[in-house]
């Protein structure tokens, strides 16, 4: 609690910078220290020090309020140290000069100068604190009368700097608390910058990679057909041959391509999610005609057991291209003669649609990074290529709409994938899907 407290008094990163939550802390403690300062000065007697460092933790007040809450960093560091300097000089004058405790004030000072000043004004400010304690030490060496004793007795003076002596080490010592605290929590934000920039710099270099060879080789294959088909006179048999590859590759790679551009848009741009009431059975329908028609070409049976009491609160778009992915991940590594089964049952509050198929399985060390672009893509039972997107599609979409996607695979067995959405109070008798509120960009 004491830390979230703190945050709030200097303000929270991103929106300070090092240098103005440093500022903020200084502020802060000074008004503080300058505060109790006035009031024992008062109690011993020493009123023109009291009224200045009354006047003094106005100013850290004003600075601090200004700067925390206005945003103008700059113009209060100018005032803070512009007031202070002058100040300090009154302050030596009127408690006693060398013999005060202004001195330790001005180391203090001094402190405060390398802590915050911007880099331009750095060494200004430095040389200018130590021309001004210069210049005062050397003022009462050659005018001892103009420095003004304030205190009443010896007392007075051991208390007056010792407890001026217990307010500095208690300054710097919250003034450096901040500061590491500071460091620490900027050495944070860079590592986690780090982290995201190395994420990005992997998905560059996944894009690279499927720009440069995974669309660019079924392309060449398509080509390649197109050109012995242009070329060459070939029997029935053959040109059908041809023309049946010619189609998986053209519609492996339009898939490729649509999985390509929704991951783009979703990563650069974001995605709008409109959630609404769905019936999966009938919202499937156009996906399973598709499908079914595409796993037949290649000797496998789509079945669709989908039950007509499953109804959940999902995104149309996206459930459907979830579940294209699937089943072409399915048909993909199905052997013909295999079987792809799609059904749906309901748990708690959640509808789950399955995705069986008794395909080649997944093996186990890929399954960990199976839902990321780490993995690497694999070729189908017929040599089908892939991009290694389908899957992270699936998993980002699913989640973006509140489900859950989870997987079961055996080698050589086949694969199960789940994917859960929350269920629809929409009653079998009033199916009309309406929409229930609107998800804000991803």
């Amino acid at each position: 609690m004491m830390r979230s407290l703190w945050a709030k008094i200097i303000g929270q990163p991103p929106a300070f910078s090092l240098e103005a939550r440093i500022f903020n802390a200084i502020c802060f403690a000074s008004a503080i220290t300058l505060f109790l300062t006035a009031f024992s000065n008062l109690l011993l007697g020493i009123r023109q020090s009291a009224i200045l460092m009354a006047v003094i933790f106005v100013i850290a007040v004003f600075c601090y309020y200004f700067s925390r809450f206005k945003m103008k960093l700059n113009s209060c560091i100018t005032v803070y140290m512009i007031a202070i300097n002058i100040l300090l000089i009154v302050n030596y004058k009127y408690n006693s000069g060398i013999n005060g405790p202004t001195l330790l004030i001005f180391i203090l000072s001094f402190f405060l100068t390398i802590s915050i000043v911007p880099k331009k004004q750095y060494w200004f400010w430095i040389t200018f604190n130590l021309i001004t304690v210069f210049a005062v030490l050397v003022t009462e060496y050659l005018y001892p009368g103009l420095i003004i004793n304030t205190y009443a007795d010896t007392q007075s003076r051991v208390i007056d700097i010792g407890y001026t002596y217990i307010s500095n080490v208690f300054f710097i010592f919250l003034v450096t608390v901040a500061v590491r605290k500071s460091y620490y929590t900027e050495q944070k934000l860079v590592e986690e910058k780090a982290a995201e920039l190395e994420g990005l710099n992997d998905t560059k270099n996944k894009l690279f990679s499927i720009l440069a060879h995974d669309l660019r080789s079924p392309l060449s294959s398509i080509q390649n057909y197109l050109e012995i088909i242009s070329d060459y006179k070939l029997d029935d048999a053959e040109r059908v041959s041809i023309k049946r590859d010619l189609l998986d590759s053209t519609q492996s790679t339009q898939q490729m391509l649509s999985n390509l551009l929704f991951w783009s848009k979703a990563q650069m741009e974001g995605l709008n999610v409109n959630l609404v009431d769905l019936d999966v059975k009938e919202t499937l329908q156009s996906t399973f005609a598709i499908h079914k028609t595409i796993a037949a070409e290649k000797g496998i049976l789509l079945s669709d057991q989908l039950k007509n009491s499953c109804f959940i609160i999902a995104d149309v778009d996206m459930l459907q291209l979830i579940v294209r992915n699937l089943i072409n991940n399915a048909i993909k590594f199905t052997a013909p003669g295999g079987e792809i089964i799609v059904t749906s049952d309901i748990l708690g509050s959640y509808c789950r649609i399955i995705v069986k198929d008794n395909g080649v399985g997944i093996p186990k060390d890929q399954q960990q990074a199976l839902f990321s672009l780490k993995g690497s893509s694999t070729f189908g039972t017929k040599n089908e290529k892939g991009v290694g997107l389908g899957l992270v599609l699936c998993k980002e979409f699913t989640e973006l709409q509140g489900g859950k996607i989870a997987f079961e695979s055996v080698l050589g067995v086949g694969t199960t994938f789940y994917i859960s959405f929350s269920r629809s109070p929409l009653k079998p008798e009033n199916n009309i899907p309406e929409k229930r509120k609107l998800v804000k960009k991803a």
